[in-house]
């Protein structure tokens, strides 16, 4: 067994954690006869060569030997046969050996195609998912269709002749729908929509009770996340509403908790959802089962302003969050409170500030509060009335920069100075009194920002220059943001300048956190020395991608308008990164910069909305040239996703496309 696995060069190829050394000895180790031993090797085996999806040269390498084990291992093989099929799955596996991985589990279809007609039902089940991912042909699973008997195997089987042979298979799996066994009946709905066939009548009930019996899609068969959440978010509207409806009248808790996460689902995809869904996650919130009723309110809180018709309900829930305020748990009164904040209902107040005064801290969501004017009356009159609760609401203050709360912030800032004094500074509000405060702030964070308002208020550079110093040593961590203060320090960097200079190698640093500190040394060099001896570097960096080239784009920008001549070879460079997520909106805005027009730049500033100052930079380059393209963004169903939590998939769109209106009105203004 496992002949040649010695004669591949381990040394030589990589996995997650490096240098694929253990790879050959964890492949022996899932041969071993002893159970434990072999389950451990091969949960390794996952973790190393497929790590959270991603693949690597290790794992081309060891496909062969994986096949191999599936037929010959003692134990573990229906584990193995799953594995080999998510390699070759797209929506499983990741990473830029996906294609060389993918073709060569296609190289063992023969193997796997034999394992349709294992003794083991498990190991068949595998197969059949893993032979339609490697292409197999319809002929051999109609052949084990017609005489295989566990159900299981035939949900699978299902699946996969939906997936091969879509066009001969429909009428089949029209008919499964309806009259099949329970796990097979969801595998066919589940097969018809992926083939983009319609159910039939009656399917949405036949469905329900599937589920209601147990029946589930095997996880490697979904599309990543909860397949029951794929039933709803695939249906057309009135086939989801219809389904969402009978699953929270379903017989069991848990299928009602199944529709519940499925209802979050569709409306994190579609902006007209939640008014249609929500007055049934409500009515869920009444639940005879308590879990569920946590759901409900977990699904409730998702739902962004079409909550707001529950508003009272959800105050009434977060009126006890005082009570549970010290759990871990993200509880119904937590979830409440967080809604009512992102909702601008001042009603989160009281309760939050109730649970400080006990000693527990604000909840994190609060960062994500809208201040309406009914709410910042609110918190005016609660510090004026209760300095010492600075400590809550200041947070929240510097959040939303409310300038108009400066006068309580100052009153307060005797009673929580740190607090107050973060407040202040997120506002822009220069405070001598809180020196003291934004001192210990850089000792302890090393936040720029405290540092720079240092000097801004009293001269005094040593602590941003220490800060520098300990970032350009490798001791502190890259800072944030475009550092465009350093512009402005003049003869005070010269002690640097060694340290920077240093980081100028030509060639960009190994890791991504050095490549931003390289960036740093080029604006700080660049300040003194002027620019020639920091381009290799800013565009070895600018070349290398991802969040570091977006550094280098902004520094390019920054530099242009005095030195367009200098930085004009860096365009081409600039325009590969317009395909780069993370670096795309700073390229544009480089770009302009150095000349070429804002028209030929629509498509990419369009695209880069919800990146990092994507509409910033529409405003800072008035590309009116991108209204249309930004309608077009408000208006359709389908949502953005900025990124972050899924929890705010519908807040952070809803409150993107706010923002989208504002940045088209201001540009229509001029």
């Amino acid at each position: 067994m496992l002949r040649g696995l010695d004669e591949v060069d381990w040394n030589e190829l990589f996995h997650a954690y490096g240098k694929a050394v253990d790879t050959a000895n964890l492949l022996r180790q899932a041969a071993s006869p002893d159970s434990d031993t072999a389950q451990e090797a091969v949960s390794e085996l996952h973790g190393s060569i497929f790590h959270q999806g991603t693949v690597y040269p290790a794992t081309v390498a060891a496909v062969p030997f994986l096949a191999e084990l599936t037929t010959a291992a003692p134990h573990g093989r229906a584990d193995l046969v799953w594995m080999l099929g998510m390699l070759a799955d797209p929506h499983h596996a990741y990473g830029d050996e996906v294609l060389d991985v993918r073709a060569a589990v296609a190289a063992q279809l023969p193997v796997l195609q034999t394992l349709l007609a294992d003794g083991d039902q498990n190991v068949r089940e595998a197969a059949a998912y893993a032979a339609a991912q490697a292409g197999t042909d319809a002929e051999p699973l109609r052949k084990r269709w017609r005489t295989e008997t566990a159900e299981p195997v035939r949900a699978s089987l299902a699946l996969a002749l939906g997936l091969i042979d879509p066009a001969a298979t429909g009428p089949e799996l029209t008919d499964l729908v309806l009259h099949a066994a329970p796990p097979v009946r969801v595998a066919a709905a589940v097969a018809l929509l992926r083939a983009g066939l319609p159910w039939p009548d009656g399917a949405v009930t036949a469905v329900v009770a599937a589920i209601d019996d147990g029946a589930i899609v095997e996880y490697c068969w979904a599309h990543g996340g909860e397949w029951s959440a794929e039933l709803v978010v695939a249906t057309s509207a009135p086939v989801a509403l219809d389904l969402l409806d009978q699953l929270l009248k379903g017989r069991e808790p848990k299928t009602r908790k199944l529709g519940l996460y499925a209802a979050a689902e569709r409306y994190d995809v579609s902006r007209s959802a939640p008014r249609q869904i929500v007055p049934l996650v409500a009515a869920a919130v009444h639940d005879p089962d308590p879990d569920v009723r946590e759901r409900a309110v977990s699904a409730l809180s998702r739902a962004g302003a079409a909550a707001g018709r529950y508003a009272d309900l959800l105050a009434g829930l977060a009126a006890g969050f005082p009570e549970v305020a010290g759990s871990r748990a993200f509880t119904p009164e937590f979830q409440a409170v967080s809604a009512l904040a992102r909702l601008g209902d001042p009603r989160w107040i009281e309760p939050v500030c109730a649970a400080a005064a006990a000693g527990h801290p604000s909840p994190w969501s609060l960062r994500a509060a809208r201040p309406g004017p009914a709410v910042l009356a609110a918190v005016h009159r609660r510090l004026a009335d209760e300095p010492a609760r600075a400590d809550v609401l200041a947070r929240v203050l510097g959040t939303w920069h409310a300038t108009e709360a400066v006068p309580e912030l100052l009153a307060a800032l005797p009673h929580d100075g740190p607090e107050v004094a973060g407040a202040l500074l997120a506002i822009g509000h220069d405070e001598p009194a809180a020196v003291p405060h934004l001192r210990a702030r850089v000792t302890r964070t090393g936040d720029a920002t405290a540092a720079v308002a240092i000097w801004r208020i009293t001269g005094d550079a040593r602590p941003l220059l220490d800060l520098l110093e300990r970032v350009l040593s490798g001791e502190g961590q890259p800072l944030r943001g475009r550092q465009t203060f350093v512009d402005g320090l003049g003869e005070t960097l010269h002690p640097l300048l060694p340290a920077a200079r240093d980081q100028l190698t030509g060639a960009a640093a190994r890791t991504h956190p050095r490549r931003e500190v390289q960036i740093l040394a080029a604006r700080i060099v660049a300040a003194a020395d002027g620019v020639p001896p920091v381009l290799a570097t800013v565009r070895a960096v600018l070349a290398g991608g991802w969040g570091p080239a977006r550094a280098a784009a902004d520094l390019i920008a920054d530099l242009a308008p005095d030195h367009r001549d200098t930085l004009a070879a860096f365009e081409p460079l600039l325009r590969e990164r317009l395909g780069d997520r993370l670096s795309r909106v700073s390229a544009v805005r480089a770009l302009a910069r150095l000349g070429v027009p804002v028209t030929e730049l629509t498509e990419p500033l369009v695209h880069g909305v919800a990146d990092h100052a994507g509409l910033a930079t529409i405003l800072e380059l008035r590309a009116v040239e991108t209204i249309p393209g930004l309608l077009q963004l408000a208006t359709r169903d389908d949502r953005i996703h900025p990124g972050g939590g899924a929890d705010d998939a519908v807040w952070k769109d809803e409150l993107l496309v706010e923002r989208i209106h504002a940045t088209i009105a201001a540009l229509r203004a001029g």
